[in-house]
């Protein structure tokens, strides 16, 4: 089995760095011994409980590469995960939680102008998306399934790396854990993915934002292909290309701007990404449903016959149609199985290439409609296709015939694509790439309006106007823009914000100060974040609150003297960053002439 080694010596401190590709449909583990003065390696987690041995080819070994994203759950508590828990899918005694990543989509990754996907099970909207067990949080899913790969991973590693066990608890504390994520997603699911992973103990609470990375995952899977490509030559400076990844349940298509490739490969998002539901279990879905009226009338068409069918199909049929070979077949059953009128002969459902490409069909479409919205208008030089259904060789076949007619290559590898964000994910965190990201939303903060009599919105909102102790009359729930969506983010990208804080005692006021942050996914710059009865404005949601103790500056500051009496005035400065894909802040102030800066801590919102 091919795997990645650096092309230079690493000259860092001993660690170690491991990365979570947590797909919708199955997952993958990959992880780094940095050791100064050696060849960096990336290294896979091969072996997960329930899976089979793998026997020594290529292929088998790197199926056993990944492992079903499925937790099976009895009364609230998780009773089996991984390959463990397929053996309780039709069992009723178990709740199962599975697509259960699709719950922490944004809303704008979950519209679509599109009908909802073929055989889907909801008609009521363009996303699928299945329940949680009762009495269960997709933050407690994420943590159960975190905590069960961190244990699978310490396995792998102190079998593969040579005195792997004394090496994993001198390094526990301080390792660092990659976690991907669609480019789609914010700082929001990165606050969820980051209490989870505290929760499973990946990491402590108070390293947190030092120990844990989130990379996207279009731009991992750029790194793995150039680590795997066997040309490198397509990749240069002021290229336009895309990364099409086609996974299980959903499509993400990403257009890049690759701005340098020496001394590091510097990318930018040159727009918002495409995230649609067509994955591959549709197109598992539309063959279940032909398979069902092919045999319809026959002992074949039976429950258990269609499901056997169905996992023959997934397994290799799917995987080998190409369009171009006039029939193939489905091996479901044993040679005593024959019914030569619907063309099953020893346990053999021979099909026609045009009822498989039936089952395509939609969820070609749909891959199509998507990757051109995301293209129109664009000079795109290469399409980089990865992800578990993007082996399939006809929709590499469909797309290359779709965009090598308008000059754009599309770029694969003989390496399995199911893990390249995972171990794209390692190679990145070894490069140590900067890339820069659109902005999807726009952050703002939470401040108030000197009440202006002649403004008609300020006189609209005169029953929420309150008095400050400074005398002023003040309408709460200004939206102050901090960042416009589709702002370019580069690396440390930095805003500052600065507040007043009037108060006529100090005490409390230092001792616990709070900010809120307000992410806003319309296009428009609004001026309010709740409406005149003070709720929440639509496409208006809260991120965090940032949190300070500020009581060092008790015994400096002198009263003031206003119209209702004495009160003091802080000036205080919220510098938040915001490049790569963590959101960090700091609170700066002066104490007797002298800046100050103290951290803040983070208390996120409720997702919605």
């Amino acid at each position: 089995m091919v795997s990645y080694q650096g092309d230079t010596k690493y000259c860092g401190r001993e660690m170690v760095a491991l990365a979570f590709d947590i797909g919708t449909t199955s997952s993958a583990v990959s992880y780094t011994y940095l050791y100064p003065n050696d060849y960096a390696r990336a290294n896979v987690v091969t072996r997960w409980p329930g899976q089979p041995e793998s026997v020594g080819s290529s292929k088998a070994c790197q199926l056993m590469e990944l492992i079903p994203t499925l937790l099976a759950y009895r009364n609230g508590e998780c009773k089996a995960i991984g390959a463990e828990a397929l053996e309780h899918v039709d069992d009723s005694y178990y709740d199962m939680a599975k697509w259960f990543k699709l719950h922490l989509h944004p809303p704008s990754m979950k519209r679509s102008n599109q009908p909802p996907p073929y055989g889907s099970l909801s008609g009521a909207s363009s996303f699928e998306i299945p329940p949680l067990p009762p009495s269960v949080t997709f933050e407690q899913v994420y943590a159960d399934f975190m905590r069960y790969l961190m244990v699978n991973v310490e396995r792998s590693f102190e079998q593969t790396i040579p005195n792997g066990a004394a090496i994993w608890r001198r390094l526990r504390d301080a390792m660092v854990v990659i976690l991907t994520t669609p480019n789609g997603w914010d700082f929001t699911q990165q606050n969820v993915l980051r209490n989870a992973a505290i929760k499973a103990s990946l990491v402590a609470e108070e390293k947190a934002y030092d120990l844990l990375e989130f990379v996207t995952e279009g731009e991992a899977s750029v790194h793995y292909i150039l680590a795997y490509s066997q040309s490198k030559i397509w990749l240069a400076a002021d290229t336009l290309f895309a990364v099409i990844d086609a996974g299980g349940s959903t499509v993400d298509s990403t257009l890049y701007d690759c701005k340098s490739i020496e001394p590091k490969v510097v990318l930018e998002e040159a727009c918002e990404s495409e995230c649609v539901q067509a994955g591959g279990v549709f197109v598992d879905r539309a063959a279940e449903v032909m398979f069902k009226q092919k045999l319809a009338g026959t002992k074949y068409g039976e429950e258990d016959y269609i499901v056997d069918m169905v996992t023959a199909f997934e397994g290799r049929t799917k995987r080998l149609f190409d369009g171009k070979t006039t029939n193939y077949a489905v091996d479901f059953g044993s040679t005593r199985d024959n019914d030569r009128p619907n063309r099953v002969i020893k346990g053999r459902l021979s099909l026609t290439a045009t009822e498989i490409g039936s089952t395509f069909e939609d969820v070609i479409k749909r891959i199509m409609d998507s990757c051109l919205h995301l293209l129109s208008g664009q000079k795109v030089k290469y399409i980089l296709l990865v992800g578990g259904f993007g082996e399939s060789a006809y929709l590499r076949k469909t797309l290359t015939e779709l965009f090598e007619s308008q000059g754009a290559m599309v770029i694969t590898v003989e390496e399995q694509t199911k893990k390249a964000a995972a171990e794209g994910a390692v190679i990145w965190y070894i490069k140590q790439s900067v890339a820069a990201r659109i902005s999807r939303t726009t952050l703002g903060s939470s401040t108030a309006w000197t009440f202006n009599p002649e403004d008609r919105e300020h006189r609209e909102r005169r029953l929420l106007a309150y008095v400050e102790v400074d005398g002023s009359l003040r309408i709460p729930s200004r939206f102050s823009a901090l960042i416009r969506k589709g702002t370019r983010i580069e690396n440390d990208f930095a805003v500052q914000e600065q507040f007043y804080l009037v108060s006529r005692t100090l005490r409390n006021s230092l001792t616990d100060f709070r900010s809120t942050i307000i992410v806003y996914d319309g296009d428009d710059i609004p001026r309010w974040i709740t409406d005149i009865e003070g709720k929440l404005l639509p496409q208006m949601r809260h991120l965090c609150d940032l949190k300070a103790d500020m009581s060092g500056l008790q015994g400096s500051l002198q009263p003031l003297h206003g119209s209702l009496g004495p009160y003091y005035k802080v000036a205080i400065t919220v510098a938040i960053r915001l490049g790569g894909t963590k959101l960090q802040a700091r609170l700066q102030w002066e104490e007797n002439g002298i800046p100050r800066e103290g951290p803040i801590t983070l208390v996120p919102g409720a997702l919605e």
